[in-house]
């Protein structure tokens, strides 16, 4: 169905009448990053299955929500004669002079809070990526970039919906820097959204680091980047990257043997220093990751320098790299993020740990706050939609891999919005309540606008079934289920058997366990605030919203009473979806009878 301006709210709780109820005395969600971390190394307690190989030690693992999109030809820095580059002898760099004030932008942060023309602006953000369905943006064009102009015809669908949903901020991944983006900036600024736009990275197969020749060339560019765009009232701030922190991207393994750290990517379990928490004062961790945060942060703060110098006092805009939750990553921020950081303006996790951001001592929100001088946005949060009979474990048996399919799915399993809702909802106000309450947080974006199939191919998934052709023959995947000679023994633990998704079009479940998750199963394809499905004349997917739309309508737009609400307007949405659901369900039973009944007076009736 087209979506428009016009009875959103009824539209979504309508569409919760086939919802499925989610248990949640059963449901026990981590209260750590258990899940974000490092997705292969999540095994159920059962001594009979094998547990996986973590996937910090490989860094050809892609980080599952976060969007490593790009093409090599467009996205590789092109190497310069080594006389054009003045490298910096040592990293970090000292503070850079600049104003965090922008008379000119009107952005300013002050006390660990942001503001926009002289008035606290708190993000109600979403994470914008409208890859249509059928595009691939690894191996197609754009290659992720629709925000040039010839894509328009996205933000002309998708603008008015962003801000009747009361989003203030949306933000981008994938950048083509050969590109004009000002008509899909001029467009942002027409409906009153700001932009944090991703300095696309990549991973070190698009961006190569050997040398410091190289760290400093990509800082250089990332500021001409910044300096392109700098007086244009759409731009909030850019991000230096994405996860860069993370293994899968390869980056902290090429600073790793640029400046001979000797780093142990092992857990510490296994003897090496990943999550190594430093209480062990002799232990060959101490001089190895402080040598490999001082690499990683300077690198991140060289590039924020240079940054800042290029936008001026009167153009100031945020500054950031945003940071995947691992290594134990508030303790690394409190450790070496001041201290090798000085010109970045806030910290960015992008954090999955369920319902919350942690408890107690855990709450990532809070253990920033208390540790650093920095405020903290959370640049990607949310769960899935989708209720995946996959994720089920019991004492006695843990099935794996999975035949489920988004078709053929266990009864009582399925799309559930209502628990997506409820959990992105709470999520979205404990951001808040930690802002009213002075912990130094400018707010965050929701992952993410639309649903992307995309991330179900080949490329993304973690938990896969391989390809058990001999070598790897041309074709690839000959054995894919169901084929005959299909193998059950070459997929991941918990792994869908039709994973990876051979064809784009399909909807799949394909994902991984994750028991901070209210089914204990990340599922990528459904993470929109918005379903997609069809095209219309200009090949753009008509939207659905989902449930969440209506209540983070009800918590964002602005009201008369104080934001701080926030909850209660939540709570009222899912009541009256509740109602609604209740008496679909009432009128539908009563219809069912009422038919039968008439069926059977006539059956009596041809008797007689």
């Amino acid at each position: 169905m087209r979506l428009s301006t016009l009875g959103l709210g009824c539209v979504a709780l309508l569409c919760l009448s086939h919802e499925h109820e989610t248990d949640h005395n059963r449901v026990k969600y981590a209260t750590r990053a258990t899940a974000h971390q490092e997705h292969k190394s999540i095994v159920p307690p059962l001594d009979t299955i094998k547990k996986p190989s973590d996937s910090s030690t490989n860094p050809s693992i892609h980080h599952t929500t976060s969007k490593s999109i790009e093409h090599p030809t467009h996205s590789t820095h092109v190497s310069k004669p080594a006389s054009t580059i003045t490298t910096p002898t040592n990293y970090p760099t000292e503070p850079s002079k600049r104003s965090m004030n922008g008379t000119k932008s009107g952005i300013a942060l002050k006390d660990k809070v942001l503001y926009y023309n002289e008035e606290p602006f708190f993000i109600k953000g979403v994470a914008y990526s409208p890859v249509p369905l059928g595009d691939d943006p690894l191996y197609g064009h754009p290659y992720g970039d629709y925000f040039t102009n010839e894509f328009s015809a996205f933000w002309v669908r998708d603008m008015p919906l962003l801000k009747a949903l009361g989003a203030n901020s949306i933000r981008t991944y994938a950048w083509n820097r050969t590109r004009n983006h000002d008509e899909f900036l001029d467009m942002a600024h027409q409906y009153d959204l700001k932009v944090m736009i991703t300095y696309f990275l990549g991973s070190t197969l698009q961006t190569p680091i050997t040398s410091k020749d190289d760290l400093e060339r990509v800082a250089q560019d990332f500021a001409k980047q910044v300096y392109k765009y700098k007086e244009h009232p759409a731009v909030l701030g850019w991000s230096f990257g994405n996860e860069i922190n993370g293994g899968w991207n390869g980056f902290i393994y090429a600073l790793d043997g640029i400046f001979q750290c000797g780093w142990d990517p092992l857990p510490t379990t296994q003897g090496g220093c990943t999550n190594f928490d430093f209480t062990n004062k002799t232990s060959p961790c101490v001089k190895s990751l402080t040598c490999l945060y001082k690499a990683l942060y300077g690198w991140i703060d060289r590039a924020a320098y240079l940054a800042h110098e290029k936008l001026g006092p009167e153009n100031y805009k945020l500054v950031t790299s945003t940071f995947a939750d691992i290594d134990m990553l508030h303790l690394r921020l409190a450790m070496f993020g001041d201290r090798f950081m000085p010109n970045l303006d806030f910290y960015a996790g992008q954090i999955y740990r369920g319902k919350n951001f942690g408890e107690g001592e855990e709450n990532f929100l809070h253990q920033v706050d208390d540790s650093s001088n920095k405020p903290l946005a959370i640049t990607e949060y949310g769960v899935d939609a989708y209720r995946d009979s996959c994720g089920v474990c019991t004492k006695e048996v843990c099935h794996t891999p999975c035949y489920n399919t988004p078709g053929n799915e266990t009864k009582g399993f399925g799309e559930d919005q209502r628990t997506h809702a409820e959990w992105v909802s709470n999520l979205a106000s404990l951001l808040y309540d930690a802002h009213a309450e002075s912990r130094g947080v400018l707010g965050g974006f929701v992952m993410a606008w639309i649903d992307e199939a995309w991330k179900t191919t080949t490329h993304f998934p973690t938990n896969i079934c391989a390809d058990n052709t001999k070598k790897g023959k041309k074709g690839g995947w000959k054995y894919h289920y169901p084929h005959a000679k299909f193998d059950p023994k070459t997929c991941d633990f918990k792994a869908h058997v039709e994973c990876p998704n051979l064809n784009i079009w399909k909807p799949s479940l394909c994902g991984q366990y994750m028991p901070a998750f209210p089914d204990h199963y990340l599922n990528e394809g459904f993470f929109g605030i918005n379903k997609v499905s069809g095209v219309d004349g200009t090949n753009v997917n008509q939207l659905e919203p989902r449930l969440l739309y209506a209540v983070l309508q009800a918590m964002w737009l602005p009201r008369v009473e104080p934001i701080i609400e926030w909850k209660s307007a939540a709570s009222a949405v899912l009541m009256t979806a509740a109602a609604v659901t209740i008496l679909i369900t009432i009128w539908a039973c009563q219809r069912h009878f009422h038919v039968r009944a008439g069926v059977s007076q006539r059956t009596a009736s041809d008797v007689f």
